[in-house]
């Protein structure tokens, strides 16, 4: 924070921001730090080239991050470093986007078709994250939800190196996202720094699941390691795709920033930064617990995978669009209302002895 105020590194409010005041955003730095001091503590236990690649990118897009926080980079820029590292990934892991694992009766793809996959399927989930960071404790806690669900994975099919990523990745989080939550002295923003490394990281992890050699399809014949990363990412993937759309269709740019995300609407309904993120992860976490249902129901690949495009759509796009057009004086907008007031906390006692906690520290 004192680097941060030294620098004039603060998110300042503006007609489209939700905070009020300005907050340092050199959050990403201190998840980072988090992040390279737990592999290096790993690293005596077992040595992974892996481990050595995650952590030469995250390096990468954090600095890019910081420059973009301090000066601004263009999209095309930023695009172009993204597809960069992606393909240094695929070059030194030789990890891919390769294989479809049965989806539509599909297996391993050429290489004329991996590559473009991988490096559209991966710059659009470090996207996703990044612009999905509008609400106090959203991205952390989506990062910190999805790195467990792919560590659980990773642990179970006996793949050391990305379970330990996903595990470090997600307690670096965890004192970031409290300081977030419940700061008020000690708030901060985690920044293009830490949305750009953070969805680099979980674009590595997809690649390690769904590559040819990935371990998780070779322990867990029936998982669709497709549909489970998607159900994984399913909003800030499927609300990406809405917002992107959407400007386009508008005739501006897909990277024109405005107030049209879910959590938005979230907030235009009144509810708080915390009941914003609890719901919006709510939603996230539902779409794993449907695809969960269908492969432990014997559902396959394609079936797991329609499951989660189905369930994706509908509470992303479809509630966006039904919520916009509820008549608000009928029931169901009127129970959003209600649960839109009972979400606020910041007034109880828990979240002030919370706050005062984290200040303090």
């Amino acid at each position: 924070m004192k680097m941060a105020a030294s620098r004039n590194m603060f998110d300042v409010p503006d007609s489209r921001k939700l905070q009020s005041r300005p907050v340092p955003v050199m959050g990403g730095m201190a998840v980072f730090f988090g992040i390279v001091v737990g592999a290096g503590a790993t690293s005596v236990f077992f040595n992974s080239y892996a481990l050595f690649t995650c952590i030469i990118t995250l390096t990468v897009m954090m600095y890019v991050g910081m420059v973009d926080d301090l000066l601004g980079l263009s999209p095309t820029l930023r695009l172009i470093i993204e597809i960069c590292l992606v393909g240094f990934i695929v070059y030194m892991d030789k990890t891919n986007i390769n294989d479809m694992h049965g989806l539509f009766g599909i297996g391993k793809l050429p290489v004329y078709l991996s590559l473009p996959l991988c490096a559209v399927s991966c710059v659009g989930i470090i996207n996703s994250i990044n612009l999905i960071d509008g609400v106090d404790g959203l991205s952390s806690g989506i990062c910190i939800f999805a790195c467990l669900c792919f560590g659980i994975v990773f642990c179970s099919s006996y793949d050391g190196t990305m379970a330990v990523m996903a595990s470090l990745a997600a307690g670096a989080l965890v004192p970031f996202f409290f300081h977030n939550v419940f700061g008020l002295k000690s708030k901060m923003f985690v920044g293009d720094s830490g949305t750009l490394m953070l969805g680099m990281l979980i674009s590595i992890f997809c690649m390690r699941m769904i590559d040819n050699t990935s371990l998780a399809a070779l322990n867990h014949p029936r998982l669709g390691v497709v549909a489970f990363s998607l159900s994984v990412l399913s909003v800030p993937v499927f609300d990406t795709l809405r917002v992107m759309f959407g400007r386009i269709f508008r005739g501006i740019s897909p990277f024109h920033p405005d107030r049209s995300h879910l959590h938005h609407l979230f907030i235009e309904l009144g509810f708080s930064h915390i009941g914003t993120s609890v719901s919006v992860i709510s939603l996230n976490a539902f779409n794993v617990f449907c695809w969960l249902l269908c492969y432990l129901f014997g559902g396959d690949a394609t079936e797991q995978f329609i499951v989660v495009v189905v369930v994706g759509l509908l509470n992303t796009i479809g509630f966006y669009y039904s919520v916009r057009k509820m008549n608000h004086q009928r029931a169901p907008y009127r129970a959003l209302r209600w649960l839109a007031r009972k979400s606020h906390t910041e007034v109880g006692r828990p979240f002030m002895t919370m706050r005062r906690l984290m200040d303090s520290i």
